[in-house]
């Protein structure tokens, strides 16, 4: 703890300076944001009876070098178990003890799942940072809203937006080293370009992005015997999106947006550890189609889509995986009066799969699900007390019809000569249908696989202390049962109760106007029920952004990982140091951004038996036309 303390006080002296309390600190995050994700709609954050995080462009822009896994990993709250590790590692996402399953991730609010996958949730790995705008992260049982993949939290990417111009476009490029705390030799492992392109025409907008990358330089596994070093495990992704939309009046507007997404990545076996030759290859293609339709008291939106996943790997016989997804929903927003308002929606999916693995072997058509969800959600809005509430039926052609519903109050105090204080509190319920792999790789004794049910209770405060200060914190409870597990190669369901309840608490502090500092801390403490495999019990981290000069931002973190528990005993606790800058010129219309991560080089294992990466360098350019 000492090393830690040291570490932090090192990040504070080295920024501190005498200058003047500035009353305006842009980057300082206020209660009057908005945010979408919470409500469905453009909400002001001062009538949300949660805390959400949100990363904004500018907050992106200010990482650049690094991988979307990597910087939600620095989100208070999140555990992307793998994020450290070899670009190509498969990844556990953890929110609130809730694993990949109950965390739903969303595209511009549309839910991406891949129903192959064991979890039959979204690889982040698809995903380039270069195409997200913002992201925001709700944590929380929000399945009234999103359904049974939102048991525990949901994670809303959004993509870049097209310029109001007729033509606008970036270019970024970066190269840097991959490499362990143990190989600390200078290369360029890491290469990485992008091209954005997108305008407005009369009624036409669109965006075209492009984008490859391409790691080298570090083994996936551990070595094993220090004389015979492992093989890198190369890591290529390549992505395309397309968007175009058409204002057909000034109330109604269409889109229709295309993507494709592919990544192939070698890797070493785990069973047992070792160097092995193994590659596995995933293609992603996904179309969605958009309507929005604004009257006087209301807003109708309309989603279709359409998400069609290929996996093949030679790992252990080889397997070739199938994932098809049909979905579509459909909402409307509408304001009785100025402070009570009403969503009314109703979404579907219907997935299908092919599995060929030496476990398993289920042919296209055999293994299929569907299910309809319609919702209600109502928001009662004032200066002061805001109340969401709603409920939500999820009629599924294998279990019947459930019910979930969620009551979350709010209220502002004027407190310290007119700065706010928000208090909330909030209970949610969720049900989670077992994935089509776990439902046709069921123990043999198992008739029928039982739902996850979960409900979270929390409750806590968000207080502009002073105009440059802001902190909150949450306590939440959770509660799990059915969970369902892996046993001797099957899926049946653990019969008892699962218990989680922890902290969350974040500190904003604009000491002067250039330098804003940020500070988190999560504590996670299970009570009953088995441990969670590679959840920290505790998680801390400091980020101190300073504008050094009008044209240069420089930017220093530290975050703590606290011990794991996983199938191979206890992995130690960590600490990562990382160095940012970047540097604008001609105009403000190039930058150019470098950065250091691990800079201590701290020798750690992210994944037991695996590597992660040691000191390294990114260095890159983003320009403007």
């Amino acid at each position: 703890m000492k090393k830690q303390l040291l570490i932090v006080g090192a990040i504070a002296m080295s920024l501190a300076s005498t200058k003047s309390f500035a009353q305006e600190q842009e980057n300082t995050e206020k209660l009057d944001e908005v945010v979408v994700t919470a409500t469905k709609i453009k909400t002001s954050k001062k009538n949300i009876g949660k805390v959400v995080y949100k990363l904004t462009s500018k907050q992106i822009e200010e990482r650049q070098g690094k991988s979307l896994v990597e910087i939600l990993n620095e989100v208070p709250g999140i555990e992307i178990n793998g994020s450290q590790s070899n670009r190509g590692q498969n990844l556990g996402v953890y929110i609130r003890g809730g694993r990949n399953k109950q965390v739903a991730v969303l595209i511009d609010g549309v839910n991406v799942n891949d129903p192959s996958s064991i979890a039959g949730d979204f690889d982040l790995r698809q995903l380039d940072l270069n195409q997200v705008e913002s992201i925001e992260v709700l944590k929380g049982a929000s399945s009234v809203l999103y359904g049974s993949g939102a048991a525990t939290g949901v994670i809303n990417i959004i993509l870049k937006k097209s310029s109001k111009k007729a033509f606008e476009g970036t270019f970024t490029t970066s190269f840097g080293s991959n490499r362990s705390a143990e190989h600390t030799k200078v290369a360029v492992d890491e290469i990485q370009a992008n091209f954005n392109f997108n305008g407005t025409v009369g009624k036409f907008d669109y965006l075209v992005g492009l984008n490859a990358n391409s790691s080298s330089g570090l083994s996936a596994i551990e070595n094993i015997d220090p004389n015979t070093p492992n093989q890198e495990d190369k890591f290529y992704r390549q992505n395309a999106l397309l968007r175009v939309g058409y204002n057909v009046t000034k109330r109604l507007r269409v889109g229709i947006e295309g993507s494709f997404n592919a990544f192939n990545n070698e890797f070493d076996s785990s069973f047992p550890a070792g160097d092995a030759d193994f590659f596995a290859d995933t293609k992603q293609h996904r179309a969605v189609f958009s309507t929005d339709f604004k009257y006087a008291k209301g807003e109708l939106k309309a989603r279709a889509f359409f998400t069609d996943i290929d996996r093949e790997s030679n790992s252990f016989g080889g397997s070739v995986f199938n994932g098809e997804v049909k979905g579509f929903d459909v909402f409307n927003s509408y304001r009785l009066t100025q402070t009570f308002s009403v969503i009314t929606g109703v979404t579907g999916q219907f997935q299908d799969m092919l599995q060929e693995a030496s476990f398993s072997n289920i042919g296209k058509g055999t293994a299929k699900q569907h299910f309809y969800d319609p919702y209600v959600s109502a928001n009662y809005n004032t200066d002061r007390f805001n109340i969401n509430a709603g409920v939500r039926t999820n009629i599924h052609n294998e279990y019947g019809t459930h019910f979930v519903y969620n009551i979350n109050p709010s209220y502002n105090f004027e407190v310290l000569d007119g700065k706010n204080l928000k208090i909330f509190a909030s209970y949610g319920t969720a049900f989670i249908a077992p994935t089509l792999s776990e439902i046709f790789n069921k123990a043999d004794t198992v008739d029928q696989l039982k739902p996850e049910e979960d409900f979270t209770v929390e409750g806590g405060f968000e207080f502009d202390v002073l105009d440059n200060l802001t902190l909150n914190a949450t306590y939440f409870y959770r509660e799990e049962t059915d969970k369902v597990v892996w046993n001797a190669g099957r899926y049946l369901n653990n019969l008892g109760t699962f218990n989680l309840k922890g902290i969350e608490a974040n500190v904003t502090y604009a000491p002067i106007k250039e330098l804003t500092i940020l500070a988190d801390y999560t504590f996670i403490n299970i009570d009953g029920g088995t441990s969670i495999i590679n959840l920290p019990k505790q998680k801390f981290g400091v980020r101190a952004n300073y504008q050094v000069a009008p044209k240069t931002f420089t930017s220093v973190s530290y975050r703590f990982t606290g011990e794991r528990e996983t199938f191979g005993g206890t992995l130690d606790s960590y600490s990562l140091v990382d160095l940012f800058v970047n540097h604008k010129i001609l105009k403000d219309k190039i930058t150019l951004f470098g950065s250091l991560t691990n800079v201590l080089n701290e020798n750690f294992q992210d994944v037991n038996a695996y590597t992660a990466r040691g000191r390294n360098f990114n260095l890159g350019l983003r320009v403007q036309f």
